[in-house]
């Protein structure tokens, strides 16, 4: 009986420490640079008003490292929304990096985007 007993405590004991690895269990991270460019696209224009600097990010999430949940992350995007979270034209002097998050049900791949808002001002070209 005193067998089956302690067989039982250290069964209940290694569930309940799997169950505390699966409740705190934060995720581990990886960041990579991956450019730094003079803009985003060619400058229309010589003449321009640097509004500030701005960020912003598209992320998706990958259910058990495979089945893509939410669409992929856009480049596009994330510059689009820097640009018009300062009312600007362009985006200079761009950094962007990849940030990859794994969690206990999957991955989470986030684009960073950071860079200088500009306004076109004067004549084109």
């Amino acid at each position: 009986m005193k067998h089956v007993r302690k067989n039982s405590v250290r069964a209940a004991a290694g569930v309940l420490v799997f169950a505390a690895c699966a409740i705190f269990a934060g995720c581990v991270t990886s960041s990579h640079v991956r450019g730094i460019e003079p803009s985003v696209r060619p400058l229309q224009r010589t003449a321009y008003v640097v509004l500030g600097e701005a960020e912003a990010r598209s992320s998706n999430f990958t259910l058990l490292w495979f089945f893509t949940v939410t669409p992929l992350p856009d480049i596009d995007r994330a510059v689009s929304v820097a640009v018009t979270a300062k009312g600007g034209d362009e985006l200079i002097d761009v950094r962007w990096w990849l940030e990859r998050q794994y969690w206990i049900l999957g991955t989470v791949n986030v684009v960073h985007i950071k860079g200088k808002v500009i306004r076109y001002t004067g004549v084109s070209r």
